[in-house]
């Protein structure tokens, strides 16, 4: 059963992982976690990454072997990114290929590729390439002890982070106002390494057996035609995606958007204007804030 579908545009590429290869993906990077980088239960798991599939596969994984993620911006400068690195408390990273470099002395790293082959176009000096080494590990992983406290920082903002049980309660909230179900297929919008697009484009869906899509950047111009292709029925955005498709007006005619019966902004209050609009001029309802 299909649960994530990605799409990098810019890149003509889309990717869909079953419930089963996600679960595969997730059991070999814990392992990887684990066995080769040494992080286990209690530890923290920096990401230097952008919205991926393997960042969803990396998310699952750390949760899996018990670790927390602190989610450092991929666009940092060299000394913040350092500074964040090497300030203590992380056991190990994970890092788009052209910070690699940048990483301190020391610190297991694993280096994702913009090429789905493991191809690089930087020097990825210590770090183990992402695409060479997780198929060579283990298929099934123990689950570890549930997750104690953060489960996900954004670094270096302050405040920003939430427990398991925060994610897991937002996650459940989304499902309950949506009434997502295992017939479903939920488009979030919103970046994983946060806990809003956390709990609604992974937790809220695998929970509730649904599927998923998910997209490298969101574009407003293609978001009328992906809820047609991949037959959504629910709409994650920002309040500010949200207000970019309806700038954009009514999909075409021949563009079946039938199935799409709510969008939810999950990540902050929304205008009622921008409610009233959606009803109004886009014949979808727009549901109350959480």
């Amino acid at each position: 059963k299909p649960f994530l579908t990605w799409y990098d545009d810019d890149r003509d590429q889309r990717v869909e992982l079953s419930y089963k290869t996600f679960d595969n993906w997730v059991a070999k990077v814990a392992n990887l976690l684990v066995d080769e980088l040494g992080a286990g239960p209690g530890d923290r798991v920096a990401t230097v990454l952008v919205d991926h599939w393997q960042t969803a596969v990396v998310l699952a994984a750390c949760w899996r072997a018990g670790a927390g993620v602190v989610a450092v911006d991929p666009d940092a400068d060299e000394a913040a990114l350092a500074a964040t690195l090497g300030a203590g408390g992380v056991a190990a990273a994970f890092v788009r290929e052209e910070r690699a470099a940048a990483a301190p002395a020391g610190l297991p790293l694993v280096a994702l590729t913009a090429d789905l082959a493991g191809r690089s176009a930087h020097d990825l000096g210590a770090a183990r390439n992402f695409t060479r080494v997780v198929p060579s590990m283990g298929d099934l992983f123990a689950p570890a002890a549930d997750l104690q406290g953060e489960a996900l920082r954004v670094a270096p903002a302050a405040g920003a982070a939430a427990t398991m049980g925060e994610l897991l309660g937002e996650a459940a909230r989304l499902a309950g106002r949506t009434g997502l179900g295992d017939r479903d297929r939920l488009l979030s919008g919103l970046g994983l390494l946060t806990p809003a697009g956390a709990a609604t484009g992974l937790l809220a869906p695998f929970g509730s057996g649904a599927g998923v899509v998910l997209a490298s950047a969101f574009e407003p111009a293609r978001f009328w035609k992906r809820v047609a292709d991949e037959r959504v029925t629910v709409a994650a955005l920002s309040p500010a995606q949200a207000a970019s498709v309806l700038v954009g007006g009514p999909p075409p005619e021949d563009l079946d958007r039938s199935r799409l019966r709510a969008v939810t902004c999950p990540a902050a209050p929304v205008p009622e204007e921008l409610r009233t609009g959606f009803r109004d001029r886009l014949g979808v309802p727009m549901l109350p804030d959480g």
